[in-house]
């Protein structure tokens, strides 16, 4: 009898050593809380490097256009931070857009959510909305909702506005409605609405090289400057006279405006204390 309760005593004493053990075990393989820092984004807007002064038209392009301009409004999406090593740092699903507008000061500044510690190499985000979020009515609030793209053209949103004037050769003031969004394709190149065909999405990603660090006792600030004079010149120049005020069904337009896009943003890192 007593011989049983021993032996029955020295497998309850394993079996707790074994609990125990596996539990410290656990304990030591548990990954480390990640550390997180508080990383702002800051929207400039310039020409040629010098902060951008509406309603005068002080401005001309690489193709002879005098142009003013006097609203500048868009969406970015799907940003996401390159870590030295080639990690990936997403957004979580519902922080990904951002709409930014000149008539709004409080859209020039993105508060995001907290990003994980390190050094980084690199910012990326989608100009404009993808097939995925650029959903008709998906806002229900001023401004964003404003900014919606004819049903009949393709529906959701517009990437981009920059609205002004420029000077035809005529000297007549025209209104310079610059604006992107999803394209047409026409049968046998109809401008109808009847002779759609097809849709064309013109968002692009845009790769910015910057290098800076996010720490939790600091607040890492990042200027994103939108450089207005690319879009019409680089790596093609874009002439209003030949494009005219109203490009929302001219593809060929919508083009140039999504290669010329992809050069038009610079970053720079400073860290606040």
């Amino acid at each position: 009898m007593i011989t049983h309760l021993k032996s029955k005593l020295f497998i309850m004493t394993k079996n707790l050593i074994i609990v125990l053990l596996s539990a410290l075990l656990l304990l030591s393989c548990r990954e480390k809380p990640v550390e997180a820092g508080e990383v702002q984004l800051k929207f400039t807007h310039s020409v040629d490097l010098e902060p951008i002064k509406l309603n005068l038209p002080i401005y001309e392009n690489a193709a002879g256009n005098q142009y003013q301009v006097n609203e500048i409004k868009y969406f970015i999406s799907q940003v996401a931070f390159i870590k030295e090593d080639g990690q990936v740092i997403k957004l979580k699903e519902q922080d990904q857009i951002h709409y930014c507008d000149l008539n709004y000061e409080n859209t020039l500044t993105w508060q995001l959510p907290k990003i994980e510690e390190g050094r980084y190499k690199a910012i990326t985000f989608v100009f404009g909305l993808d097939e995925v979020d650029n959903i008709s009515n998906r806002f229900v609030n001023p401004p964003e909702t404003n900014f919606s793209w004819s049903q009949v053209l393709g529906g959701g949103y517009h990437y981009l506005q920059i609205n002004g004037k420029w000077l035809s050769p005529q000297g007549e003031l025209k209104n310079m409605n610059f604006h992107t969004g999803i394209g047409q394709l026409y049968k046998n190149n109809v401008i109808t609405v009847d002779s759609i065909y097809a849709f064309i999405h013109n968002y692009f990603t845009v790769n910015l090289p910057c290098n800076f660090s996010v720490n939790k006792k600091t607040i890492t600030i990042l200027t994103l400057d939108m450089n207005v004079q690319q879009w019409f010149e680089n790596p093609v120049i874009y002439d209003h006279n030949y494009f005219g005020s109203g490009i929302m069904q001219n593809q060929e337009a919508q083009s140039v405006i999504k290669e010329n896009g992809k050069t038009v943003f610079s970053a720079k890192s400073e860290v606040v204390i």
